[in-house]
């Protein structure tokens, strides 16, 4: 079983200029480790489903909702080919 090490206080940030000449503080690397755990996936699943007869295609965010069969209308808005038809959008 791990333990967490003691939280420690970092020093303020009216350090002198001979401060910032020296090697990364352990407040740095901490940083950079914080930020590349933030890093978001490049894509995800997302639901199209028709506004008309509620058809439903699971995608990717980096496909084509037209080479699923599924029209934008507007933002998340989609119909699919034969509703778009039916409707006059197509």
């Amino acid at each position: 079983m791990s333990t967490r090490p003691p939280k420690s206080h970092y020093p303020s940030s009216s350090s002198t200029d001979s401060d910032s000449s020296s090697s990364p503080s352990s407040s740095d690397t901490d940083l950079s480790i914080r930020t590349s755990m933030d890093v978001q996936p490049v894509a995800s699943v997302e639901v199209l489903r028709c506004l008309r007869c509620h058809r439903h295609v699971e995608t990717t965010s980096t496909d084509d909702p037209a080479s699923t069969g599924m029209i934008r209308v507007g933002f998340n808005l989609y119909y699919c080919q034969k509703c778009a038809i039916a409707v006059g959008y197509k």
